[in-house]
């Protein structure tokens, strides 16, 4: 059961690949852990900065959207420019850094209980087990670095260019750091499955 999900999951992600459609930045840490027979990804984005609109009276979990998102570190000029693309009467727009994530599918119990030790112990503090199941157990790999911060009010910005600056200096700043944490983590699982 686990082998055949590990399969049909590797030929979704070569597709992906195939078309583009991942972050090639982290492919170096999810083809390690896919050639390891107990574990294979499942999702993964190494990621990223950008602005969020959120419109007013509609449900926000499905109308919401990026105005820019950047999986390398974004300039001025492009969260510039990103804001020129707000509508007139948003309720609110959101700053966001959301860290590096990984979904890894686990063969049983005592794999998933290492994969999680190494995360943890390496600085992925926000990493946990997602779900159980029969037929396997989900690890995220999650760091501690986020950052959600307000930045508009019914159609308004309500900070200037200093502040958003900051924050995308910021932003930027914890991503590399936690991109780096995430190197960290690989160094030691490759370590782990190589002895």
């Amino acid at each position: 059961m686990f082998l055949e999900s590990k399969y049909n999951t590797l030929k979704k992600l070569q597709y992906a690949v195939d078309n583009n459609l991942v972050d090639k930045e982290i492919m170096y840490f999810v083809d390690r852990i896919n050639e390891e027979d107990d574990y294979y990804t499942t999702s993964s984005c190494i990621g990223r900065c950008g602005i969020m609109e959120f419109p007013k009276n509609v449900n926000t979990k499905i109308y919401s959207r990026w105005l820019g998102k950047w999986h390398h570190y974004a300039t001025s000029e492009e969260m510039m420019e990103a804001l020129r693309g707000a509508s007139d009467n948003y309720d609110r727009l959101y700053f966001v850094l959301n860290s590096p994530i990984m979904h890894i599918a686990c063969k049983d119990a005592v794999s998933a209980k290492k994969l999680l030790e190494i995360a943890y112990h390496n600085g992925l503090k926000a990493s946990s087990v997602k779900s159980l199941s029969e037929k396997r157990y989900i690890v995220e790999f999650l760091t501690t670095m986020r950052l959600d911060a307000p930045i508009g009010y019914n159609g308004k910005l309500v900070v200037d260019n200093d502040y958003l600056n900051i924050l995308l200096d910021e932003g930027n700043l914890k991503l590399m750091k936690a991109r780096d944490m995430l190197h960290k983590v690989y160094l030691k699982f490759d370590e782990e499955f190589n002895l």
